[in-house]
């Protein structure tokens, strides 16, 4: 297992971080993300990633219905790119960011 320092940037066309899954692991998005400068931010320090080779992520926000929202993924300093919702936020204003991203 390997323990890698990831941020997380989500725009603010998300008004709120309902749901955060990384590697399995359930975490509380009250606790991690931060607004900063416009965008939702969350910095984890030494977070333990499993040896398959990528970054598995679900996170669950809300906002403004048939609009979209940005991720940007860091890990280790190393920028991993840019990742749209994995569909436009629905009728009830929810979207999901689901990624596998390789490390």
């Amino acid at each position: 297992m390997k323990k890698a320092t990831i941020e997380i940037k989500i725009e603010s066309t998300s008004h709120r971080i309902d749901y955060l899954l990384l590697e399995n692991k359930n975490l509380n998005p009250q606790t991690h993300f931060r607004f900063l400068n416009g965008d939702w931010v969350a910095k984890l320090s030494d977070f333990p990633i499993d040896n398959d080779g990528d970054l598995d992520i679900l996170i669950i926000a809300i906002g403004n219905p048939a609009s979209n929202s940005v991720m940007s993924i860091t890990i280790d300093g190393v920028f991993k790119g840019t990742f749209n919702l994995y569909k436009p936020f629905n009728k009830n204003g929810y979207g999901q960011f689901n990624q596998a991203i390789s490390i």
